[in-house]
């Protein structure tokens, strides 16, 4: 799958900040950023957080990514099923 495949794809982001009763530049400062702009072009699906702050906002939500970036994991689910990528352990 192509990173671009990627962009676009809802996310409960806003649902979990808003329940948490953040603004997205306090949500932003949490995770180190100077402003909340990373924070809104995640929500608006804009652009994807890396690894270290999709595992942040897990942590802030108490919330898995899964949950959190949920018609992602379809699609990497439904990806692993159609091509056969599962690994045996």
């Amino acid at each position: 799958m192509e990173y671009q495949k990627y962009r676009g794809i809802p996310n409960a982001l806003r649902e979990y900040r808003e329940k948490k009763g953040l603004t997205q530049e306090a949500v932003g400062k949490l995770l180190g950023f100077r402003d909340g702009t990373w924070i809104s072009r995640w929500e608006h699906g804009e652009a994807m957080p890396n690894l270290v702050s999709a595992m942040r906002l897990s942590v802030l939500f108490a919330a898995s990514i899964n949950d959190l970036f949920s018609d992602l994991a379809m699609k990497v689910i439904s990806y692993m099923n159609d091509t056969g990528c599962w690994i045996e352990f």
